[in-house]
């Protein structure tokens, strides 16, 4: 009696038709759940720039700022220079007293304030995850930023972006809320609190799919 050492067609198609089930199942998940960790930790990446800023103003007695282009991927950070920076840079180098007191104007050197593309550093998020969108409450201290920035350039925020969220030398910052989304996958919003400048993470809502 001979014995059987070979499927038949027959099992070779029901097998091939439950492996192609169970891929099925099992590739959409496993690709939702990769979307999840690129997002989750484009908001980690976000918290963590965020942190950064609020401790640096604080070392260096400076605000920084963090502008965050819509529908893009890509944050930009720099410290924030003033016009009363180029006053006390000339104060230091040129020694304008003695200028007061008729000395040659010639003796007094005013140091160039570095240009924004000099000191900016830009950060890039996961692939795929874009910022959708910025909120930011205005406070009197960020207007006042807002119009002298009109007159200094190296505190002019890039065009494109939306308004920039300030980091203060006393630990305090901006409010603001920064949305990013991932296409088909979700969405997640980062919070700073101004007065105690605090980042949370919320909760990865489920992003709308376009029919």
């Amino acid at each position: 009696m001979n014995r059987r050492t070979a499927f038949t067609l027959l099992e070779l198609l029901l097998s091939i038709s439950l492996m192609a089930a169970i891929a099925a199942v099992v590739i959409p998940n496993i690709t939702l759940m990769l979307g999840d960790q690129r997002l989750t930790r484009a908001a980690e990446q976000l918290q963590i720039e965020m942190t950064r800023l609020r401790l640096d103003a604080m070392r260096q007695g400076r605000v920084m700022v963090m502008d965050a282009a819509v529908q893009s991927s890509v944050l930009k950070t720099r410290p924030y220079f003033s016009m009363t920076d180029a006053v006390e840079t000339t104060d230091t180098a040129g020694q304008p007293s003695s200028l007061m007191m008729g000395a040659d104007q010639a003796s007094a050197v005013a140091m160039p304030l570095p240009t924004a593309e000099e000191v900016e550093v830009t950060v890039e998020l996961p692939d795929e995850v874009v910022i959708e969108s910025v909120q930011v409450v205005s406070s009197a201290r960020s207007l006042t930023i807002a119009q002298e920035s009109a007159d200094v350039t190296a505190g002019a925020s890039p065009a494109g972006t939306s308004p920039s969220i300030l980091f203060y030398p006393d630990g305090t910052t901006s409010t603001a809320a920064v949305v990013v989304v991932l296409p088909q996958v979700g969405r997640i919003t980062v919070q700073l609190r101004g007065i105690t400048g605090d980042v949370t993470i919320g909760e990865m809502t489920a992003a709308e799919i376009s029919p």
